[in-house]
């Protein structure tokens, strides 16, 4: 199916707020990657032979999703193993999924301490700075530390350019892009993101050309992954004009991982904002978004900033922009962000609900 002539020429205006919620799946899935990378290293330490089948039940609920019960055993294998560095690494991803981010941190921090050499560690540990505490220059420089340690490390390259993503350093943010397909070239994740990418700077053939792939690569099989593909996915699809496939795929990753808050998030946004109306729900966004909330216990100030969207597309204003308001009391804002909250609080006390363009 070809995008019609106005999907084209939106392109170039999709909002800015898709690439940070792309981002929120993304860091679901760290730990996974890291595991995989260090598993591929010949100096990586093997999991010790007494702790292997704990080590392997920990993973196993990491993958489904189950951060509570990761976490539990995680603890047991740290107890039996207070200098394995992958176990604090896994448990910090763990503690990422549940919004405890001092936590998360603090494990990062303690795998560094261990193994100052783990290049996974410092990526992790920046996906937690730039992504949940605000400290993007510390994360520029975790990024970069795990590169030299580990040239060939995809997902260094893959998360340093969305950091310059989010920066609007789109050249720079291309070239880790490129350098991420070259080391794993069915990678869903890069297609769409550079696809993004260049239609931010205008190249609207280039964009187009990195989405048609990306829908073509097939989203993995592990639960958690899977559902972070499914999301970015969703969003190629609204890339290209369709937003049904779009809408498809973002239920389908509530059905995988009911659990997952991101995903109800995902969910609300596309009902409340999309710019075809047959498309937007306002009371079934206003559920979803609620949901999103509970789910990340109100941790994320972008599920108010989602359920201020939803109910405006409901017509209830006045939640809508008490919901902004809270969402722009996140003092860790980028510039940026913190600008187009303003402008979408403006809509709604114009009493006008907001349509997110792609």
């Amino acid at each position: 199916m070809r995008p019609s002539g106005a999907a084209k020429n939106r392109l170039a205006t999709m909002s800015s707020r898709d690439v940070g919620k792309r981002l929120a799946y993304f860091m679901t899935v760290a730990a996974l990657v890291s595991l995989a990378f260090a598993q591929a290293q010949t100096t990586a330490p093997a999991v010790p032979a007494s702790i292997r089948p704990l080590f392997d039940r920990a993973l196993a609920y990491y993958r489904q999703g189950d951060a509570d019960s990761a976490i539990k055993v995680f603890d047991e294998v740290i107890r039996l193993q207070p200098t394995f560095a992958r176990a604090y690494i896994l448990r910090g991803s763990a503690y990422a999924l549940r919004s405890e981010h001092e936590k998360a941190l603090a494990d990062f921090n303690r795998a560094i301490q261990i193994d100052s050499r783990n290049a996974a560690a410092y990526c992790d540990r920046a996906d937690l700075e730039q992504h949940s505490l605000g400290r993007p220059q510390d994360a520029l420089a975790d990024y970069d530390r795990a590169i030299r340690l580990a040239p060939k490390f995809q997902r260094a390259y893959f998360n340093r350019a969305i950091c310059f993503l989010e920066r609007h350093d789109y050249n720079r943010a291309i070239a880790d892009f490129t350098r991420s397909i070259q080391l794993v070239p069915n990678d869903l994740s890069a297609y769409g993101s550079r696809a993004y990418a260049y239609a931010k700077q205008g190249d609207r053939t280039r964009a187009l050309a990195d989405a048609k792939v990306a829908i073509k690569l097939k989203p993995s099989q592990i639960p958690l992954a899977r559902v972070t593909d499914l999301g970015l996915r969703a969003k190629t699809y609204q890339i290209l004009g369709q937003p049904k496939l779009a809408l498809r795929d973002f239920r389908e990753a509530i059905r995988i991982i009911p659990s997952r808050g991101i995903a109800y998030e995902d969910l609300a946004w596309f009902l409340a904002t999309c710019p075809q109306e047959g498309f937007r729900n306002g009371a079934e966004a206003v559920s979803a978004a609620t949901k999103a909330c509970e789910l990340s216990h109100s941790k994320r100030s972008g599920c108010y900033d989602t359920l201020a969207a939803a109910y405006a597309e409901a017509g209830d204003f006045d939640q809508a922009v008490k919901y902004e308001k809270q969402s722009l009391k996140d003092s860790s804002l980028a510039p940026k962000e913190r600008e187009e909250r303003e402008k979408r609080l403006a809509f709604f006390q114009q009493r006008k609900p907001f349509r997110d363009e792609f």
